[in-house]
């Protein structure tokens, strides 16, 4: 075979150059229906699922998929921009072009064979996600709760796949995490760590200058190297939040007499209805446990969820001290009843007591009672009277990962649970305990 037929093989076969990393072998082979790519920076994880989704395209006559980037920039510049370096021109559909500075011909990938692929976005409407069914969807990054809902909607008819593509730097995640690594889950996890042998591609001194240059953010090295779940936002809120925060069973004061309580955040959607069990000695507040939904749920879902995680603690509701939940007018709630007086009545048919028997108070919502209970949170990890069980991840994760803005919206609700049932008795001490700090010690 001659150099010129060479060149026109590959250019008719871009797929022929694709050399996939060894880290990746187990994706590319996979059949799964629900697969997670979890991988550092640099490590090709958008390039592989590009290559394989074109693929797919060329393999399937009259094809249905999508693609989905994080904005509408970077679906042009990177997922889409991928896809067509792996298609062969003499397979798009007449009319279907590509340029870097509009995309696709109408955000549409359109081959000879029929198959197709649309372009989407997660700055986009959930809305703007619906209307087709789908024999695949790859998302690059894991996106908004509620657009996510409407790209698993996608494959039900089809019996199609979904994939995911993740770095979670800047972008904490914890309902996904959640649903992905609950018991029985469906998804399959492909975690990547950036090294020399799992990216060939790079020289050994490219290796280590981006090991170097990463090392220089230590709150993000175990995310930007291993693609780690967790790693902490520099200018987050709860700057006293730390590894001594962290308590394990052994180290509950269980032997001292405490008092129970629990924190409620009503949220609508997945992962944003979160309830927080806490126990409080008379200088130690502690959160025990968390209860966060996984599905679109109802009040007596929530209701039954949290009754039988008290009754895995060894407790009944009617051993709670105090119970306190946000002000919502709308959501899950009754004709002319207040989410709290709805949940409260499911909580106690949940626990077989009389309506009206537990109260649910209204937490402080005056003026600055935000910033206010932050800074009484954060004073009180500093003070090392305030700590978290190991085992409550999602608030785990907020605390380490919260600031405000735009970012943080899906990060608050484990957060407001926690100021809501600890502010009161954190007010208390705070006028009581000495000043010195942890962090002014250490």
């Amino acid at each position: 075979m001659n150099l010129d037929r060479i060149r026109a093989t590959l250019v008719d076969n871009p797929l022929a150059l694709f050399m996939p990393s060894p880290a990746m072998a187990d994706f590319m082979r996979s059949k799964g229906r629900r697969v997670l790519i979890r991988a550092g920076n640099r490590t090709g994880k958008t390039r592989h699922a590009a290559a394989k989704l074109a693929g797919l395209m060329l393999a399937t006559p009259n094809g249905r998929f999508r693609a989905v980037g994080v904005t509408y920039q970077q679906s042009i510049s990177v997922v889409s921009r991928y896809l067509h370096s792996f298609l062969p021109p003499s397979a798009l559909a007449a009319g279907c072009r590509f340029s870097l500075e509009n995309g696709w011909t109408h955000q549409l990938i359109r081959l000879t064979n029929g198959a197709t692929c649309e372009i989407r976005s997660q700055d986009q409407t959930a809305i703007s996600h619906a209307g087709s069914d789908l024999d695949g969807v790859w998302i690059d990054e894991v996106p908004p709760p509620d657009v996510f809902l409407e790209c698993i909607k996608r494959v039900v008819s089809r019996r199609g796949w979904v994939w995911c593509t993740l770095t979670p730097i800047g972008r904490p995640c914890t309902w996904f995490r959640r649903m992905v690594e609950e018991p029985g889950s469906p998804w399959e996890q492909v975690t990547v760590t950036f090294s020399r042998r799992n990216c060939p591609w790079y020289t050994q001194t490219q290796v280590d200058e981006w090991l170097q240059e990463a090392a220089a953010s230590p709150w993000a090295y175990r995310q930007t190297i291993f693609g780690d779940w967790e790693g902490e936002v520099i200018d987050r809120t709860f700057t006293g939040f730390d590894a001594d925060c962290i308590v394990t069973d052994e180290q509950l004061p269980v032997e001292e007499p405490f008092r129970l309580g629990i924190g409620i955040d009503h949220g609508e959607g997945i992962g944003r209805q979160v309830a927080l069990l806490c126990m409080w000695t008379e200088r130690q507040f502690i959160v025990l446990d968390e209860i966060v939904n996984t599905t679109t749920t109802l009040p007596e879902d929530d209701a039954r969820a949290i009754v039988g995680r008290l009754h895995d603690w060894g407790w009944a509701l009617t051993d709670v001290a105090r119970i306190v939940g946000d002000i919502n007018s709308a959501g899950k709630m009754g004709a002319g009843l207040k989410v709290n007086e709805v949940l409260g009545d499911a909580l106690a048919a949940a626990a077989g007591l009389r309506a009206r028997t537990i109260t649910i108070l209204p937490p402080d919502k005056g003026k600055g009672s935000v910033e206010m209970g932050s800074k009484l949170v954060n004073a009180a990890f500093m003070r090392g009277t305030l700590k978290v069980h190991q085992g409550c991840k999602g608030l785990i994760t907020s605390l380490k990962n919260y600031a405000p803005g735009p970012k943080g919206e899906d990060l608050k609700h484990p957060l407001d649970a926690l100021r809501y049932v600890s502010q009161p008795v954190l007010q208390t001490w705070a006028m009581s305990l000495p000043s010195i700090s942890r962090l002014r010690v250490r």
